[in-house]
């Protein structure tokens, strides 16, 4: 990639995609890891006061740096209710870039993801939708096995070992959150974590 070595632009083009699937699979490989410590000793949560909200604006704006996509459209609609949660920033961080991650993946369409916080009595909840190819109400109840992937019919560029949302659902039992799905076929899914307020 140093534009010193790499003066070919053919040669270059070929560098950023060795590149990002390298950092694909590293992603990939510091899931499994994570996940096996994490079934072997538990998991060891770091809580510390949090606000929610801008944990939120600071990782989508990362993520739309990183995402594989073009023409993503991800809109904020955060409640100003919300006070700090106690909560491992590292583990929210990571359950909300995969739950973006996902939202762009699995879309045959321009990705339109909206992002929610609001409190209902005691609760706050933060809610991830998409305008994806949803997912079968027969598969909705294996979506938090470990390496289970939704056949995606003729989406065949999707990549992933079914780790994902293994992952949020083991950080949201952790935290003692609830994890809520809803999904319909060809029209998208929304995604719901019910924290304690």
């Amino acid at each position: 990639k140093n534009p010193e070595i790499s003066k070919d632009p053919r040669l270059s083009h070929y560098a950023s995609i060795i590149k990002e699937q390298n950092q694909r699979l590293n992603d990939q490989v510091e899931k499994v890891l994570n996940l096996a410590k994490s079934e072997k000793d538990g998991f060891s949560l770091n809580k510390e006061s949090i606000d929610l909200n801008q944990l939120i604006e600071t990782t989508v704006q990362e993520e739309k740096a990183k995402l594989h996509k073009n023409n993503v459209e991800i809109t904020l609609a955060l409640s100003q209710n919300i006070k700090p949660i106690y909560a491992d920033r590292l583990h929210l961080t990571n359950v909300i870039a995969n739950i973006l991650d996902n939202a762009v993946k699995y879309c045959q369409k321009e990705p339109k993801i909206e992002v929610r916080t609001e409190q209902v009595d005691a609760q706050y909840i933060l809610s991830i939708s998409d305008n994806g190819i949803g997912i079968a109400q027969e598969n909705l109840s294996k979506i938090g096995e470990k390496f289970y992937r939704v056949h995606t019919g003729d989406l065949h560029d999707v990549k992933g070992f079914g780790l994902g949302l293994f992952y949020v659902s083991r950080i949201c039992a952790a935290h003692r959150w609830v994890l809520d799905i809803q999904s319909v076929e060809s029209k998208g899914t929304t995604i719901k974590i019910k924290i304690n307020a």
